[in-house]
């Protein structure tokens, strides 16, 4: 599985493209309203997620009755599904939490996209994306979360505190990880790629020092990925906090 194909660039960029434009449009109408109002379109998006969810969970379950257990909500994407509507909704004294993970978790996907987005979903998922649900599914869910972290974006309703935020970001992801391995070993279901690899050329790898070093190949394996997945959230973080600090800029420049 390589990182781009035609077939993703066809889809993603007229996609990231008019989400971009909305994204705009959102914050010159909202912008000088309260900041109640300008969440109103990110209770939008996190209601519509928990309905596909609750449609694919439907129907992952088959004629025979049986159930798909890849459809468990304990991918890294479906952390979503807990974050966004605790983002959009939650007004507790914990809520500085609640942001500095949803903020990084929605910067790392966004890289993601950007850089490998055929790890996410295949070229299969877009070419079926009006024949089957589950291949609906997976493109418009990742699409309306990359969606909400740019509408974040544009409406300013985010607050960086680095240090704080990149403390949380540690914590959560550990415990996520964490989670999504033992859950992934109990069920032999491939979440977060912890089970195997989808990407060929590591996924041999992999086998290569199982072979070699047995079970420790496995917790090797895990150690890495598990040390990947936050450094990879540190990255998009402050590559995130550039970008808005470069528009911060620009925007004081006109």
């Amino acid at each position: 599985m390589g990182a781009w194909t035609f077939t993703h660039f066809y889809q993603i960029a007229p996609t990231l493209l008019v989400s971009g434009i909305l994204s705009v449009l959102a914050a010159k109408a909202l912008g000088k309203c309260h900041v109640s109002k300008k969440y109103i379109p990110l209770k939008v998006i996190a209601v519509l997620l928990i309905v596909l969810e609750a449609a694919k969970q439907i129907n992952a379950v088959g004629t025979d009755g049986t159930y798909d257990l890849y459809a468990l909500p304990f991918h890294y994407c479906s952390l979503f599904l807990y974050l966004l509507p605790l983002h959009a909704f939650y007004r507790g004294k914990h809520r500085h939490i609640v942001d500095a993970a949803t903020f990084g978790c929605l910067a790392s996907l966004t890289m993601l996209m950007l850089l490998m987005p055929a790890v996410i979903y295949s070229e299969e998922s877009i070419k079926g994306f009006f024949m089957s649900f589950g291949d609906f599914h997976t493109v418009i869910f990742h699409h309306l979360v990359i969606l909400y972290f740019m509408l974040t974006v544009t409406l300013k309703l985010y607050e960086l505190r680095t240090v704080h935020d990149l403390a949380v970001i540690s914590v959560f992801l550990t415990v996520y990880v964490s989670i999504a391995t033992i859950l992934s070993y109990s069920l032999k279901v491939n979440f977060h790629n912890l089970y195997r690899c989808n990407i060929a050329f590591i996924e041999e790898m992999r086998l290569a020092v199982i072979a070699r070093i047995g079970m420790w190949g496995s917790v090797f394996y895990v150690g890495i990925l598990f040390i990947l997945t936050i450094l990879f959230a540190y990255a998009s973080y402050f590559l995130a906090r550039l970008v808005i600090k470069t528009l911060g800029a620009a925007r004081k420049m006109n």
